[in-house]
């Protein structure tokens, strides 16, 4: 018995191996405003990455951004090239499956971006209209099975899907509401602007984390209640998001 349980290899403790390397390693992306995006002469910023340097101080390490796109923050995280994955990323349960996510530092629910002289009010007259979404999102069955005719329009990026509902080239911008009234108020036209009212998909975001890491995600849960306890998450919040009003507050699941 000795034997074998010499040959087995100890368990990973990934808070252990940050501490060890001096530095946290986050995934970020270049094009998800307000939560993570490139912005010219200063790097990768936003809100969510403004979150993730906390916990890196929290732990007395430097903060290493890697950039990766949508389609790798899973691997990234099983291939243990980033320590935590800090994009705005949906909670999901068909996610939460393969990893594990830290308690929500965002509640936004997905909705949908309309110009006040379209004259849409209502989810149903999407019909035969077009729908700007970026290609990492999806549209639920429930809108699609309300409004099986409209037509979706694709875009790389959240700027190129904002830009073409400014300019009238889609009818609807679908994402979570706070990315939409951010891009609302940097429009400088705020009041051209409209939410849908009878549309809303719940949502909430959070960190990222490899699966089966309890020692590393009870970190950085308790990290970010400890922002919430002393205000600096709602400092950071608002630094991203004022004037739109923070109505959730960050607490365990």
């Amino acid at each position: 018995m000795l034997a074998l349980a010499l040959t087995v290899p100890a368990a990973a403790d990934k808070l252990a191996d940050i501490k060890a390397r001096g530095r946290l390693l986050v995934g970020v992306t270049e094009s998800s405003p307000p939560f993570s995006f490139r912005d010219d002469g200063h790097g990768i910023v936003g809100y969510d990455v403004d979150l993730a340097e906390r916990v890196a101080k929290s732990l007395g390490v430097a903060t290493e951004k890697i950039a990766i796109i949508n389609a790798e923050r899973i691997a990234a995280l099983r291939q243990d090239r980033v320590d935590l994955v800090a994009v705005g990323m949906t909670r999901s349960k068909g996610r939460a499956k393969e990893i594990d996510f830290s308690y929500a530092y965002l509640d936004s629910p997905h909705m949908v971006l309309v110009r006040n002289d379209s004259g849409i009010a209502r989810v149903g007259e999407l019909a035969g209209r077009k729908l700007a979404l970026v290609r990492s999102a999806s549209v639920d069955a429930e809108l699609k099975a309300a409004v099986p005719a409209m037509q979706i329009v694709l875009f790389d990026d959240y700027n190129g899907a904002f830009a073409a509902l400014a300019d009238k080239r889609v009818d609807g911008f679908l994402a979570d509401k706070m990315l939409l009234l951010w891009f609302a108020q940097r429009s400088g036209h705020p009041e051209d602007f409209a939410l849908m009212g009878d549309y809303q998909l719940p949502r909430t975001a959070g960190f990222a984390l490899k699966k089966d890491e309890p020692g590393f995600r009870d970190f950085v849960d308790r990290t970010l209640l400890e922002l919430e306890a002393s205000g600096e998450a709602a400092k950071i919040y608002d630094a991203w998001f004022a004037p739109v009003p923070r109505a959730f507050h960050i607490q365990p699941d």
